[in-house]
């Protein structure tokens, strides 16, 4: 009797463990992980969303809208491109895919750098450049690296860092008060001739500041509507 009750007692045992083992890690611990489609919060937005910005030295106004976006809503898959008034470039923003480790169920670990935003600039006859720009999860220290050709040759290939230098919990422009503020520093921007630049992301807002160092251009989010 004590026999059968031993195996018993091994086989509920063993149960349990391939129980747990079909468990995934985001279900046992949902603080320490995210959806990846969250991600779409900062650049993905829908058509008649549009953004006023105004420079800070020369009150200069660039009015920027949706012109084409599409999203995959059971992926983290997405493309929006804006077109800006002030240089008439377009402006294109997307994810390419889920980079990194345990992905289930579009749940991934907060500290796991599992997803990356593209950029890109361009209109017809001038594509400028693409590169990183933001980092998901996205937490202070983040970081990633991104190149430049500044010309032709070897010798003009840099390799600078792209970094999540803090997220505001509160973060104010223009007497506009946002929340959760990804503050990214890049240290050569391709599409802004390689100078470091800072941004300011938003979730459901997108872009509410924009630091170009080396041209001294800030530019600031004055008014804005998102399209729900």
């Amino acid at each position: 009797m004590k026999k059968w009750t031993l195996v018993a007692i091994g086989l509920f045992m063993l149960t349990a463990c391939q129980k747990d083992d079909d468990i995934s890690y985001c279900e046992l611990h949902p603080d320490e992980c995210v959806d990846v489609r969250e991600v779409k919060d900062y650049f993905y937005f829908k058509m008649g969303s549009w953004w006023v910005y105004e420079e800070e030295h020369t009150g200069n106004r660039d009015s920027v809208y949706v012109n084409e976006t599409w999203t995959d809503t059971s992926s983290v898959l997405f493309s929006t491109e804006l077109i800006s008034s002030y240089d008439e470039y377009e402006y294109r923003f997307w994810t390419t895919g889920v980079n990194g480790s345990l992905v289930d169920n579009n749940l991934t670990k907060k500290k796991v750098k599992s997803t990356r935003v593209k950029r890109s600039k361009g209109k017809s006859g001038d594509y400028v450049d693409e590169q990183t720009c933001f980092l998901f999860y996205p937490y202070e220290g983040l970081a990633t690296t991104t190149s430049y050709i500044s010309g032709a040759g070897v010798e003009n290939y840099h390799i600078g860092k792209l970094e999540i230098e803090k997220v505001f919990e509160n973060y104010v422009v223009n007497d506009l008060e946002f929340h959760q503020v990804v503050f990214v520093s890049e240290e050569f921007t391709s599409i802004y001739d390689g100078q470091p630049t800072n941004h300011f992301y938003a979730p459901h807002i997108g872009l509410i500041r924009k630091e170009l160092i080396d041209s001294n251009q800030v530019w600031n989010l004055v008014s804005y509507h998102i399209n729900q």
